[in-house]
């Protein structure tokens, strides 16, 4: 490479001339040195650009996510009010129908054993009734249903706690009651006092359910309730 300046030979490779130091760069060379930069800064800038916005994006769907968590939850925990207040006043009314049946064995019963009559036969007689009538397959097909619903109940969202452990203690007594009006058991002295006992149990657990049960269960509990009532 010759110098424009001084007319001496340079190596190809040399930027400045060995004879009077003049640049050995030509325009275009530098233009194209100039075309490199500018290339590297915009591809540069574009890489900056993407990486900005792929963060942008992974925080949108991370948020996105968790909105969607937000309200996956709240709908389960709207489906579990809902589901806790049916269940409960299935469970009170049933317990009032095998009230019933319980009230007509202990009748019965007694009526047998003050008539000098065989109570066994009595009562097999007004079981027999009742089955032709299909209370208690009735009965037994609603008790099935609330024992579906108090497995649905366990998995129990934050909060409602509390009030599970009330409602889980009156499913134990109602279960019992309702054994006792499928096949009554033991003397008279002995059925109507464990029954008379169960009976008041649930009463009270019940009571403190009303109590301790959250706004969003009792307003459900008592839209149910009016319902059932205008059915009526």
């Amino acid at each position: 490479m010759f110098c424009n300046q001084c007319g001496r030979e340079n190596p190809e490779d040399s930027k400045f001339c060995s004879g009077c130091g003049g640049s050995l760069v030509t325009d275009t060379g530098t233009k194209d040195d100039e075309k490199n930069i500018s290339e590297k800064k915009g591809s540069k800038k574009k890489l900056i650009i993407s990486t900005i916005l792929g963060l942008l994006l992974v925080i949108g769907g991370i948020g996105a996510f968790f909105v969607y968590q937000k309200k996956q939850e709240e709908k389960r925990v709207q489906e579990y009010v809902e589901e806790m207040a049916i269940n409960s006043f299935n469970m009170y009314l049933e317990v009032l129908e095998n009230a019933i049946v319980i009230s007509m064995y202990s009748e019965t019963w007694s009526d047998a054993i003050d008539n000098g009559n065989d109570f066994n036969v009595e009562l097999a007689n007004l079981k027999d009734a009742y089955k032709e009538k299909g209370i208690l397959q009735e009965l037994t097909e609603t008790q099935t249903e609330i024992q579906h619903s108090m497995k649905y109940l366990q998995d129990v969202p934050e909060g409602y706690e509390e009030v599970y452990g009330v409602l889980k203690e009156m499913y134990g007594v109602y279960v019992e009651f309702a054994d006792q009006a499928q096949s009554p058991t033991g003397s008279l002295l002995s059925f109507n006092s464990k029954t008379n006992d169960l009976y008041s149990k649930f009463n009270s657990l019940f009571e403190e359910y009303l109590i301790t049960m959250p706004a969003d269960v009792k307003e459900e509990y008592d839209t149910y309730v009016d319902k059932n009532k205008n059915k009526e």
